[in-house]
């Protein structure tokens, strides 16, 4: 017993001295901003990708989706897929009736082009800043007003006030652009509660590199320290019609990757086939995804589903187009990650 009244002692006298910590904390910086660490305001929602694309393969590779409360930022070449990427996730925030704000310093947005990729910009707030400090302003702003999204396209094309204001002769101190940025996410991150941030940048090459990756970020290396989520994007396959040498490029096997991820682990992959017409090929996207998990197997062009031998890729895509019961089985097989398909044997 007296062991026993002495661990109800010990924790009786840890509980009141929590308590006294929480109330300092909630003090400091108010209830909204304080929280114990199992209570439900700290356990934010994770928001799906999945279902706007149309193909599986994105969530699998963040984790879930998009975490609320966090920044996530896309890199890559030019016309890669960096603000496709952006618009789906706009998207799929606008399918659950969320708030979606884009700030648009390099002047990406078009109505019609965001709008055949799923975006209802009839409902969406497009700003084009000034300058650096005005867009991180705008977004802290938002941030604070409770706006459910905000995207930033992109890091690279913000120009400080001070560069704007005078000639280009005029001589700048360097790095003012990064320092800004720094300075604008750090603010950013501080202000945000419960939105999600997603920012783009470009990749810019390092000269005299001959080791090691030559590629860069404009915007100074804080900025990585800011993202639970960095995804490089780059540009797979064409996507030819009709899909041979001589066919005309219809589209792109969009290809992503997580170079960081605080929430799952990184370094995960997913391509998505994105046609020029704004829409994405869901049927060969859940064939191809099929095979790479081992759903679909085969040897020498034969794959195998149910009781059927099929040969060649073209033919394996018409099956499932033209059998929607089939590609509905099939992606219910991804989803559980059923990979015992039965072996019908070899055929050459």
């Amino acid at each position: 017993m007296a062991a026993k009244d002495k661990q109800l002692s010990i924790d009786e006298t840890a509980a009141r001295h929590r308590n006294k910590l929480l109330d300092i904390a909630v003090d400091t910086g108010g209830k909204e901003r304080t929280a114990m660490g199992n209570d439900k305001r700290l356990h934010l929602e994770t928001i799906s990708i999945d279902a706007t694309v149309g193909v599986p393969g994105i969530d699998e590779m963040l984790g879930g989706g998009w975490r609320r409360g966090r920044m996530g930022m896309i890199v890559g070449e030019a016309s890669m897929g960096k603000t496709l990427l952006t618009q789906w996730t706009m998207a799929a925030f606008q399918r659950l009736g969320y708030s979606v704000g884009f700030i648009d310093p390099e002047k990406t947005y078009d109505a019609d082009w965001f709008a055949r990729t799923g975006v209802d910009v009839e409902k969406l707030i497009v700003q084009r800043p000034a300058n650096t400090e005005q867009a991180f302003d705008l977004a802290c702003k938002w941030c604070a007003a409770g706006i459910d999204l905000v995207v930033m396209d992109s890091l690279a094309a913000l120009v400080p006030k001070s560069r704007m204001e005078n000639d280009l002769e005029t001589q700048e101190y360097m790095g003012r652009s990064a320092f800004k940025i720094s300075e604008g996410l750090g603010k950013l991150t501080g202000e945000n509660v419960n939105s999600f941030i997603l920012c783009t940048n470009q990749l810019r090459s390092k000269i005299g590199v001959v080791y090691g990756s030559p590629d860069e970020i404009p915007g100074g290396r804080a900025q990585k320290f800011y993202a639970s989520y960095i995804i490089k994007v780059s540009r797979g396959d064409w996507i030819k019609d009709p899909p041979n040498k001589d066919g005309v490029r219809v589209g792109y096997q969009l290809k992503m990757e997580t170079i960081k991820n605080k929430l799952a682990p990184p370094f995960l992959t997913a391509k998505i086939p994105f046609m020029f017409t704004g829409l994405v090929d869901t049927t060969g996207g859940a064939v191809e995804l099929a095979i790479e998990l081992g759903i679909l197997q085969g040897k020498v062009g034969y794959y195998h589903w149910n009781d059927k031998v099929i040969h060649g890729m073209s033919k394996l895509k018409a099956h499932f187009a033209e059998f929607p019961e089939d590609l509905d089985q099939l992606r219910d097989k991804i989803t559980a990650g059923d990979t015992e398909i039965p072996d019908f044997g070899d055929k050459s």
